[in-house]
Order: C-alpha cells, then sequence, then structure tokens
C-alpha cells in the first residue's frame, strides 16, 4: 500500500501547493493597488518589485531545478531553507505589502483582522520573542538528522517543513521591520538584539555542520562530484556565513528604521511638548543636555555589539576546538 505522504502527484520538479498559495497572494496585492483610497502610503515601484522577487525566491525554492537537487544534496536542501526562511522572507517584508493586501481583501475578511488585533491572544503574534524563537526552532528542529531524513523520504512533510520555514520568516521580518514607533511597534534595542541573537545561532549550527568530521545525513550523490562529508560541509557553510550576511542586512535596516524614527519624533517635537511637559525633557536643547542624553544609551549599545562580537568568535572558536577534541 502506497504511503499517503510520499504521494507527490508532480514529482519533486513542480510544487502546486506553493504555486497556488503565491499567486493568491500577488493576486491579492494586485487587486489591493486597484483600491488606493484604502491604503497610506502608496507603494513605490521598487517595493512591488521587491515584492514579486520575495515571490521568486519562494519559486525557486519549491520548485525545480533547486528542489529536485535538494532531495539528493544537503547543501543544495540548505540553499531552499536559506531562500524559504530568509532571504524571499525578507524581501517580502521590505515591500511592507500589507496594507495593499487588507485594502484587496473582501470587507468582512478586513474587519475579522481588526477585531483579532484587538483580541488579548493577538499579543502572541505581536511578541518578538516568540518569533525569535520560532524562526531559530524552524532551523533547528528540521536539522535533527533523523528528522531532516524523514522530511526527505516524505514529500507532504517535506512541503510542511518549507511552508513553516516561509511563514515563520515573514512573521520573524514583519515584528523586526516594522515601520512602527512603540509601543505598537518592537522596541529597537530589542530589534537589534534579536538580530543578533539569530546571527550567533546561525553560527553555532553552521559552524558545527562545517567543522565536523564525519557525514549525518546520508546524502546521495547525483553527479555533482561531492563526497557526502564535503556536501554537508558546504551545506553547513550555508548556514553559517550567507544566512548571517542576509541577518547582517536586517540588522543595518533596523538601524534605517531606527535613524528615520528619531527624524519623526525630532521633527514631531513641538506638537509632543504641547501634549505634555515630560515629553520636553526628551529634547535636549544645549550640548551638555543631548551628552548626558545619549551617553547611557551609546553606552549600552557598544556594549551589546562588542557582547555580541565576543560571542561570535567564541563560538567558533569553542566548536573548532570541540569537533577537533572528538576527531
Amino acid at each position: 500500500m502506497t504511503n499517503p505522504l510520499s504521494f507527490d502527484p508532480f514529482g519533486a520538479q513542480l510544487s502546486p501547493v506553493s504555486l497556488f498559495v503565491i499567486a493568491a497572494m500577488a493576486m491579492l496585492y494586485m487587486h489591493g493597488l486597484m483600491q488606493p483610497k484604502r491604503f497610506r502610503p502608496e507603494p513605490r515601484p521598487w517595493q512591488s518589485g521587491m515584492l514579486f522577487v520575495g515571490f521568486g525566491c519562494l519559486l525557486l525554492a519549491f520548485n525545480a531545478p533547486l528542489a529536485p537537487l535538494g532531495r539528493s544534496l544537503f547543501s543544495v536542501h540548505q540553499i531552499n531553507h536559506l531562500l524559504v526562511r530568509l532571504l524571499g522572507p525578507l524581501l517580502i517584508v521590505m515591500a511592507q505589502p500589507w496594507g495593499v493586501w487588507r485594502a484587496g481583501a473582501p470587507r468582512n475578511l478586513r474587519r475579522q483582522l481588526a477585531s483579532m488585533s484587538l483580541h488579548p491572544a493577538g499579543r502572541v503574534f505581536r511578541s518578538p520573542w516568540a518569533a525569535t524563537t520560532l524562526l531559530i526552532a524552524a532551523l533547528y528542529i528540521w536539522q535533527v538528522p533523523a528528522i531532516f531524513g524523514l522530511a526527505q523520504r516524505n514529500p507532504a512533510i517535506e512541503l510542511g517543513a518549507h511552508l513553516g520555514m516561509a511563514a515563520a520568516g515573514l512573521w520573524y521580518f514583519s515584528l523586526l521591520l516594522d515601520p512602527r514607533d512603540p509601543p505598537e511597534g518592537m522596541r529597537r534595542g530589542a530589534r537589534l538584539l534579536s538580530g543578533i541573537i539569530v546571527i550567533v545561532s546561525n553560527i553555532l549550527l553552521g559552524s558545527l555542520t562545517t567543522l565536523k568530521e564525519i557525514a549525518l545525513y546520508g546524502a546521495t550523490d547525483q553527479g555533482a562530484g561531492l563526497t557526502p562529508l564535503t556536501d554537508e560541509t558546504v551545506g553547513g557553510y550555508t548556514i553559517w556565513v550567507p544566512s548571517s550576511m542576509i541577518m547582517i542586512v536586517a540588522i543595518v535596516l533596523v538601524f534605517n528604521g531606527w535613524n528615520r524614527s528619531e527624524e519623526r519624533r525630532w521633527n514631531a517635537r513641538h506638537a509632543l511638548m504641547r501634549q505634555s511637559n515630560s515629553a520636553a525633557l526628551e529634547f535636549p536643547e544645549t550640548a551638555e543636555e543631548l551628552r548626558l542624553k545619549v551617553t547611557r544609551p551609546n553606552r549600552d549599545l557598544g556594549r551589546t555589539l562588542g557582547l555580541a562580537a565576543f560571542s561570535m568568535f567564541a563560538i567558533v572558536m569553542v566548536t573548532a576546538i570541540t569537533v577537533a577534541s572528538l576527531g
């Protein structure tokens, strides 16, 4: 009897689920663009282009040629994970399509979304640490050799894993790059710390996979000329370096958003001071007042970045020493 989880009518060449989901998202976006009165501001051309490039990254990961190769080469499979978990979601979120999607949705659905945002349970979806944990778990769980092998043998499980990674990435980056200021948006310092935690998690798993001396995943080479250990070493490097580089880009975007937030608040300082006398204390008028205001935040930020750099270096060194001693 055929295992239903192994049923794959299109083989590994085409994923009808991914085609349907991404086509629906694209159609909803195009329909929303036809309702300009329902959203502000109007998306810029580069944002729409970024959205469809993100869609392209997801389609590339779910379909041929990467999908078939990913079932035989561990290194290519990690490229798939990179596209669905980080790069594709980051590009989509950079486009900030939420207002356009909401404008293109039916009226009843828009009302339901508005009521859900006010529900207490909605706080879970606004929790940055829940999103960070899920993004890291979406990588680590599926790298356990037994679970990885199960997903490789069962297309339905593999599809669910990749869809879950994409959802985790979209949730995480939507909070990380939220243009709103606190309390609606995530605190800027927490965004920075979250990005550093994700980078450290990439380095930990990637360096361990790269530096180990035995093959764990049993990949089958199909003419690429790679031994299983070399294939897994290349895959570990993908987890380690390119993934971390994408997160560094995300952190740069966080800093840019932080700067824009401070500019908005400075430009609105007169209105804020009229609303509250205590707000006047937030806007220094002399060099000494500015120094007092920024000294502690700048010191804390410097310590955070220094600790992050030390943590990354320590992880790589400890991993290398551990692998060498076990070898």
